[in-house]
């Protein structure tokens, strides 16, 4: 009959495209082979035996049989697909939702860091204010230190000059 069908992996199943081609390619050779079987019918009830007509008859309730199984099948695989199609459809609904989610995330961040760099910034500049006053007193108690190192060199020399020896 027909080659082995292979269809195309898609997420959760299969690709639609694929399983609704095989399906309208399944229905256009059950509608050929109807028509064929008909014609056969048509040329048979004019010429033929009543055996042949009976075996016509058999391969006609075959054909019919045949016909309902692959509506079966085809019902089948159109409830499969239809599950499939939702399936996709609650995916892309998960994915609309975690994007929104990440940008709200990426928002949240981004005021968060921009806080943060806004703190550095003043803790920054308050250190350097700090750090300016400190270096001023530092200066001004070496100062100090070397005024005193001064006095404490002069009193010596003072000292020296009064003494008794």
């Amino acid at each position: 009959m027909a080659a082995t069908q292979r269809f195309r992996s898609a997420f959760n199943g299969f690709n639609r495209e694929d399983v609704v081609n095989y399906i309208e390619y399944l229905n256009n050779q059950h509608t050929a082979q109807l028509e064929q079987l008909n014609n056969q019918l048509r040329e048979a009830r004019g010429e033929v035996s009543a055996d042949a007509l009976a075996e016509l008859q058999g391969r006609l309730d075959t054909a019919l049989q045949r016909c309902a199984e692959l509506e079966e099948k085809l019902n089948a695989q159109e409830s499969t697909v239809s599950k499939e199609l939702e399936a996709y459809r609650r995916a892309e609904e998960v994915e609309r939702l975690a994007n929104a989610r990440a940008r709200e995330i990426y928002a949240n961040a981004h005021t968060a860091l921009a806080g943060a760099t806004s703190m550095a910034e003043a803790a920054a500049e308050e250190f350097h204010q700090v750090a300016e006053r400190t270096a001023q007193q530092l200066k001004e108690c070496n100062d100090s230190i070397f005024a005193t190192v001064s006095s404490f060199t002069s009193a010596a020399s003072a000292l020296n000059q009064v003494d008794p020896e």
